[in-house]
């Protein structure tokens, strides 16, 4: 068992060892216990950039989803309530829809 987590701790040292040279934050052994590069940092989006995108959200109308975080709805073609229940009625004439409950396993029933 010690021998496993030894292995697990060093395999994962590896797989990060890679990722932290290339951040901005390096550990240290100091009382911070890190030290801050910039030059390392990745160049991002200009501000020219990041106002043409807000400038284009203001115009589709998502910026009022982004405003607070919400998920930003899925355009497309919308079912109709007509439709839902079409399927749920094609559902039901199944015949594995009776032998549906929580847990019970499904038999192997071909769809219609």
């Amino acid at each position: 068992m010690a021998v496993r987590t030894v292995l697990t701790a060093l395999s994962f040292v590896a797989l990060a060892a890679p990722a932290m040279g290339s951040s901005v934050i390096h550990s240290a052994p100091t009382e911070l216990g890190y030290t801050t590069h910039p030059e390392h940092a990745e160049p991002g989006k200009s501000r020219e950039q990041v106002l043409a995108e807000m400038d284009q959200s203001k115009k589709d109308g998502t910026w009022q989803y982004h405003r607070f975080g919400a998920p930003v709805p899925v355009k497309g073609k919308a079912v109709t309530r007509e439709e839902v229940l079409a399927d749920l009625e094609r559902s039901q004439k199944h015949p594995s829809w009776a032998a549906r409950r929580v847990g019970a396993p499904v038999p192997a029933v071909p769809a219609p």
